[in-house]
């Protein structure tokens, strides 16, 4: 974990912090425009065309955003607009419903937990989850910002984000974690959300300000702000655009509040801004974190480090038999885990684990002390019956997002290996079914000779009815193309399939002509294994 320090003016630091980033940012850049990145290259200059105009004419006209962005930009060697468009992508994916509601990837699927140690200490557990394996975890570091005109604050990102606007604590007794959240909002009028978190860490402290200050500003599209305060306060803020939504809460002095991406404003419908899955994944993490807060409030040691191993050790789900995986639910730790850490403000210490991604308890926890000062980074030496997860486990989530990778790539043989080493590493675990499942998806995309598609239909078939709800429709979808393809008789009927978006597509699909059906719908299937989904272009 590589520890900062930036001291003094803005500008010139953040000009200096490029500098030091020129090579690395270049692949954290690359992947952060994967995540807008589709099969078909007119498209994709066109986002990025419509991007640019839009920073033009309206973000880079503020004036300490363009300043702070441009000295980062002109250290690390390319124009604004470059690197102005890198941080707008998140912003475009949390909002593009409005444009393509069927259509979004690259999603975030964080995890704050809030409690107090033994000692009363408020401890703010995060979990970063994002689509950025192999360039954000490798790069990854810890900056010190003691900068004029803000508290010092110890903020946690990768080279080429220069903000510490994603996971951080200030010496006020602050913490924050940005949550993303998804809805049609978007605002042209609108501040990054990145500039946002950086201006309101130098206006506000408590949560009195905090409220203030969000109240008079206005983001690009929707995301929150999950924080604590030294009082023991707790903020979920949900700002969207010109409109904030917030629940306030006082940590209570025994339990653990668990937060994910669900909406604060549960009067708004989240099925109409979401892929089909996302809901159902949201829940899922849900499910397990609340399993694992019970197991956890009937310990004795409530220390930052159990904490850590709460969040980031799997909850056991080893199934005996395939129909057991239907009861499967995705654990608050993902394949997509970037980051794990915990942030005690009063203590002036943050626990992180190390290495590549996902972030397993493993023996690659870390202290950081002096957070506020002159960090310092120690290893911790676990006890010797703390459990770590295997080395298996850790290879075959590590493959299923490297395989995700290689469907946003478009590579057949980066996904088949990947995939087939998964299966080969999770043994008796609900994911190696998921891992199988998908690499059935893949088979349908990238072959087309009639015995292999033939092969394909019996083995969806056998996951029929085996899988978790909205996976289960996906197979249902897939057995119905192909038994349409070859000329079989139908088995799958649409009040089969549960998901109300899911069902539109198998009435859509049933007017395709026979002929063309595998070529049209195989072109048009977005995986993403990150959130246990599928997504269709159209």
């Amino acid at each position: 974990m590589e520890l900062l320090s930036l001291i003094g003016d803005i500008d010139e630091n953040f000009y200096q912090l490029g500098l030091k980033d020129k090579e690395q940012a270049k692949f954290v850049h690359n992947d952060v425009k994967l995540m807008l990145s589709t099969p078909w290259k007119a498209v994709n200059q066109g986002i990025e065309e419509v991007a640019k105009v839009i920073l033009k004419n309206s973000l880079l006209k503020k004036t300490d955003y363009y300043n702070h962005l441009k000295s980062y930009s002109d250290g690390l060697g390319i124009k604004i607009e470059e690197a102005a468009y890198v941080m707008l992508v998140p912003e475009f994916v949390s909002c593009i419903s409005k444009w393509a509601p069927s259509f979004m990837k690259g999603n975030l699927g964080c995890s704050s937990f809030f409690m107090r140690n033994e000692n009363q200490e408020i401890i703010h557990g995060r979990i970063l989850d994002f689509p950025l394996h192999g360039s954000y975890d490798l790069f990854e570091r810890a900056i010190l910002y003691d900068l004029n005109g803000m508290p010092k604050t110890l903020g946690f990102g990768s080279s080429g984000i220069p903000y510490p606007s994603i996971t951080l604590m200030t010496e006020d007794g602050m913490t924050l974690a940005l949550h993303q959240k998804f809805t049609n909002v978007f605002n042209k009028d609108g501040i990054s959300i990145f500039e946002l978190i950086f201006k309101l860490i130098k206006n506000a402290s408590d949560k009195k300000s905090v409220i203030e200050f969000l109240k008079s500003h206005k983001s690009i599209t929707t995301w929150c702000l999950y924080m604590s305060f030294k009082n023991g306060d707790i903020l979920a803020a949900d700002i969207m655009g010109d409109d904030l939504f917030f629940n306030e809460m006082q940590l209570p002095e025994n339990g653990v509040l668990y937060f994910c991406n669900h909406l604060e404003n549960k009067a708004l419908n989240q099925h109409d801004y979401l892929p089909s899955g996302f809901h159902q994944y949201n829940l899922m993490r849900e499910v397990i974190a609340q399993k694992k807060i019970t197991q956890f409030l009937g310990k004795k040691d409530r220390s930052d480090i159990e904490l850590m191993k709460l969040m980031a050790t799997p909850y056991n789900q080893k199934l005996n038999t395939l129909d057991k995986i239907k009861h499967y639910n995705m654990d608050n730790i993902t394949p997509s885990s970037l980051s794990v850490m915990t942030l005690n403000t009063t203590a002036a210490k943050s626990l992180y684990l190390t290495g590549e991604a996902p972030k397993l308890f493993r023996e690659n926890v870390i202290s950081i002390e002096n957070c506020f000062s002159h960090p310092v980074a120690r290893e911790v030496k676990l006890k010797k019956n703390q459990k770590s997860v295997s080395q298996d486990y850790f290879f075959g989530l590590s493959s299923i997002m490297k395989a995700q990778k290689g469907f946003d790539l478009h590579d057949p043989q980066l996904i088949y290996h990947h995939l087939q080493f998964a299966i080969d590493h999770l043994e008796s675990q609900p994911e190696k079914e998921i891992a199988h499942f998908f690499f059935l998806v893949a088979q349908y995309i990238y072959e087309n000779h009639e015995k292999v598609l033939s092969n394909l239909l019996s083995d969806f078939k056998r996951f029929q009815d085996a899988l978790p709800q909205n996976l289960n429709d996906h197979c249902l979808l897939f057995i119905a193309r192909l038994e349409k393809v070859l000329n079989r008789t139908s088995s799958t009927q649409q009040a089969m399939i549960v998901n109300n978006k899911l069902r539109d597509i198998y009435n859509f699909e049933s007017k395709i002509p026979k002929t063309l059906l595998h070529l049209t719908t195989k072109n048009l299937i977005v995986p993403r294994m990150d959130i246990v989904d599928i997504i269709y272009a159209y």
